[in-house]
């Protein structure tokens, strides 16, 4: 098992997984360790939901439906500004030219581009996903940041045993198919999916990862 330092160098979002099925018991390790997580005035207004077997296969299918149409996307709320602030917009586009660079896929090859696209809307074809939401009449920019924190214990949870993930917030796409397939969700505002699982070996996608800002450019000492 890897430290927590260890843990927050070894996670990276995994695009591809092996097809072994997490153990619940080793599912519920992670969570109960991810409920730790501090909230204001204890409130813990997360909700966490895991899909797998049929169920997951269901929302799975009705998703690539929906992509595969054309079905304008409708998340339940804004995850950045329309426009992005320099330089923000600068790592944005080197990201997203890195990974069709890393996955050799041209500037013009459409038909690629939006296999890549669907690939999010298949989960990366893993066989287990989180979806995280809070209470629907209870939004706030306080209460997303509390469940931002289980979220990250749940993903360095995952790296520390040897499993990966990838946060998503393109699994917001549809809501009303995730309160179609989830059980209990009545009046649940989804935040984000993360599939998870072991990583597939060799796996050529898994290699990417995009480069971080040197400390020295973000973090400041004042005293």
């Amino acid at each position: 098992m890897l430290t927590a330092l260890e843990a927050m160098h070894q996670r990276r979002s995994i695009r591809e997984f092996d097809p072994e099925l997490v153990s619940l018991e080793t599912v519920r390790q992670i969570v109960e360790a991810a409920g730790r997580a501090p909230s204001s005035k204890n409130t813990q207004p997360w909700r966490l939901f895991l899909l797998r077997g049929p169920p997951l296969d269901d929302l799975r299918a009705d998703y690539l439906a929906a992509f595969d149409s054309g079905r304008p996307r409708q998340p339940p709320y804004r995850y950045s500004p329309e426009t992005l602030p320099e330089p923000w917009m600068a790592r944005a586009r080197a990201v997203g030219i890195g990974i069709f660079q890393h996955k050799g896929i041209g500037r013009d090859d459409a038909e690629k581009r939006r296999a890549h696209d669907r690939e999010n809307f298949r989960f990366f074809g893993a066989r287990q996903v989180f979806f995280l939401a809070t209470q629907e009449s209870a939004f706030s920019y306080g209460t997303f940041l509390d469940c931002g924190f289980v979220l990250d214990n749940l993903m360095l949870g995952l790296a520390s045993l040897g499993l990966g993930s990838c946060p998503q917030f393109s699994a917001m796409a549809y809501p009303d198919l995730l309160k179609k397939h989830i059980t209990g969700s009545e009046g649940a505002l989804f935040i984000a999916g993360l599939p998870f699982g072991r990583p597939k070996p060799g796996s050529h996608v898994n290699a990417f990862q995009p480069s971080r800002l040197p400390i020295d450019e973000w973090f400041k000492v004042v005293e």
